[in-house]
């Protein structure tokens, strides 16, 4: 008998008719979600946040500016239940914003080293809680790579232990404008990962691009903290690809590796697996190919029993994909919609989903056995 996501409730989270496609939905420690998501105000591209509480949804306008840059805002909640924000900014900066339950904080992530401020494209965040890299324990990091175009275009990851200055790593010394679908991951066991796309423009159209994974390579630390950055390698995971849209890492999995990617002139959506104690990794078609007749933009979570799932779009619809034990995907509909789908699951097995445009939605799944 296996467990399935099988009925949704919908929720309507901002009906203003402002909300724009971008969305991005993580879950506190009590499992209640909270969305980062842009709203056009005026001429701004308004960085906002909505959470649920006791039934009841809140909106909030972080004072923040983002881009259409088909990046979505990356949001954390730190142990003290207050909300982390990562993303590029109007200028085409690294933003960072922080609550301290009253007002918002933001601040442009210095690049190039650490020394000035340059542009930056495809902003990916997640918080870090345990803090061995030293520093306050109850600070929690935010972790933020990005392609830093001072640094010649190469994938950097910025850390900040305990709250105080920023550290760089470079995680990927390829140079190429052509650095794409940026996403940060730690796993259960507090891994950092990155995975992402290199293109190679030679002249053919669409040109290749590798999808490749950075991780830390471990490293014996010596004396007090704060300790320095640390080091990557890297590996490309799939050779065959081109014409990416979307990259999305499943985060704080167990034994399981899950990246779901899409290709926006075929269409398709595949994912790359790892699973420990198992041969592998492999790479799956979650959903053949549209024609590229509409983006997929995936979203990949781990559900009950580090079982994979894969949100998407179809054609106006929002669609969930399973993979079943024999490595078969199956889809069902969500609901009606367009937008990003972002998907996570808390702790008690619900699966929890945030999509659309003009109007935000929310979608809370129960189990089933089939």
């Amino acid at each position: 008998m296996t467990t399935q996501v099988t009925q949704f409730t919908l929720e309507t989270v901002d009906d203003s008719g402002t909300v724009l496609g971008q969305s991005f939905l993580t879950l506190n420690g009590a499992g209640e979600p909270a969305i980062a998501y842009q709203a056009q105000q005026g001429n701004r591209r308004a960085v906002m946040v909505a959470r649920r509480r006791n039934g009841h949804w809140s909106h909030e306008d972080t004072g923040g500016a983002g881009l259409a840059d088909g990046v979505p805002i990356s949001i954390g909640i730190d142990s003290h239940d207050l909300p982390h924000l990562a993303y590029r900014g109007a200028g085409s900066h690294a933003i960072y914003a922080v609550s301290d339950g009253a007002a918002w904080s933001a601040e442009e992530i210095p690049t190039g080293g650490g020394v000035v401020v340059y542009d930056v494209a495809t902003v990916s965040m997640q918080l870090y809680r345990r803090l061995w890299w030293g520093g306050d324990p109850d600070i929690d990091m935010p972790a933020v790579a990005y392609r830093d175009s001072n640094n010649h275009d190469q994938l950097t990851v910025a850390l900040k232990p305990g709250g105080g200055s920023w550290q760089f790593s470079t995680a990927d010394p390829s140079s190429t404008d052509a650095l794409d679908g940026v996403s940060l991951a730690y796993d259960s066991s507090d891994s950092l990962r990155i995975a992402y796309v290199i293109g190679v423009n030679d002249g053919t159209d669409p040109f290749p691009e590798r999808l490749k994974l950075a991780e830390v390579k471990p490293t014996v630390v010596e004396g007090d903290p704060p300790w320095p950055p640390p080091e990557f390698f890297t590996n490309v995971i799939d050779h065959d690809v081109r014409a990416v849209e979307t990259v999305s890492m499943a985060r704080n999995t167990s034994s399981t590796s899950l990246i779901a990617y899409a290709d926006h002139k075929e269409g398709y959506v595949r994912a790359w697996i790892s699973k420990f104690g198992q041969p592998g990794p492999t790479i799956e078609s979650v959903v053949q190919g549209n024609g590229g007749a509409s983006p997929r933009r995936p979203s990949a979570a781990t559900g009950p029993g580090e079982r994979a799932f894969v949100a998407y779009l179809d054609n106006g619809r929002i669609m969930l994909a399973q993979r079943a034990p024999d490595h078969s995907w199956s889809s069902q509909q969500v609901a009606p919609g367009g937008g990003w789908p972002s998907l996570a699951f808390g702790s008690d097995g619900t699966a929890h989903l945030a999509y659309g445009t003009g109007t935000l939605m929310y979608a809370r799944g129960v189990g089933g056995h089939a």
